[in-house]
């Protein structure tokens, strides 16, 4: 399966955005006036600015998991759910696989038993912390999206995994084991878009700034994300957009604003290093 899109990811300091609404915002203002300065000074463009004007971009959002974490651990599956906070319908559930071998990832071939489309197979580039330069390593995913009714109870791995086929059934917990919140963790996330950096004349990658607060706690955001992704024809993309996008991810680095130390969502989750 060919790589749909790639994506570069920075964790930053999530305490840089706390304090109240309006706070946050002018936090996020400030974080893309860095962005975008730092960027020109290095020959990258970017333009538009970080907004919060989607209703459908401030989502509640949790992980299933057995007790053991056993699909994560074991399986490498990843099953988060996902709806707008002023919403009362339908949960989105996505069904992720996630490693660090491309051909392992890309050769899933989970798909919906009912509906169409094969779903996605990406790329994350992530910053890690060592001397010197920056360092950056990736992880690919398959992903498929399904959607459960909100009086629909998730009680089994059977339960979550039952709008997939084709799962590697040799890998999966019994389906009638129990799940549960993952950490206990219920989110509030805000996803702040329309920001674009300009790779070359043709390819501009999107940007976004993700903050997740623990439910109920609006003042103090335990994980802050900032990311841009462009889209891959036939699974690759020119040598002059990679090297300005690994540019921006070098000089990005640098800011105030990253914490190279800091840990993913998705590690903040599952309580891994």
């Amino acid at each position: 399966m060919k790589l749909s899109s790639r994506e570069y990811k920075l964790t930053l300091h999530a305490r840089e955005f706390a304090g109240d609404e309006a706070a946050c915002h002018s936090k996020a203002a400030d974080f893309w006036t860095d962005t975008v300065n730092r960027l020109g000074d290095a020959g990258i463009a970017a333009s538009g600015k970080l907004d919060l004007s989607e209703p459908d971009k401030q989502r509640n959002v949790f992980f299933l998991d057995t007790q053991d974490k056993a699909l994560y651990e074991r399986s490498d599956l990843v099953f988060r759910l996902r709806r707008p906070v002023a919403s009362k319908g339908d949960w989105d559930a996505t069904l992720k696989f996630r490693h660090g071998d491309r051909l392992l990832a890309g050769g899933q071939a989970f798909l919906l038993r009912e509906g169409h489309g094969r779903g996605k197979f990406e790329e994350d580039v992530k910053a890690v912390p060592r001397s010197g330069l920056p360092g950056f390593w990736a992880l690919f995913s398959r992903s498929v999206e399904a959607g459960f009714g909100p009086r629909k109870e998730l009680l089994t791995v059977g339960d979550c995994l039952a709008p997939f086929e084709k799962l590697d059934g040799g890998s999966l917990p019994p389906l009638k084991e129990k799940v549960q919140t993952v950490s206990g963790l219920k989110v509030t996330e805000h996803v702040f878009e329309d920001g674009w950096l300009g790779l070359s004349k043709k390819v501009e990658a999107e940007c976004a700034l993700i903050l997740w607060w623990k439910e109920e706690e609006a003042l103090a955001p335990i994980a802050a994300e900032f990311s841009f992704r462009f889209p891959l024809d036939d699974g690759e993309a020119d040598a002059k957009v990679v090297r300005n996008a690994w540019t921006a991810m070098s000089v990005l680095s640098g800011s105030p604003f990253v914490d190279p130390k800091g840990r993913t969502k998705t590690a903040l989750v599952y309580g891994a290093d």
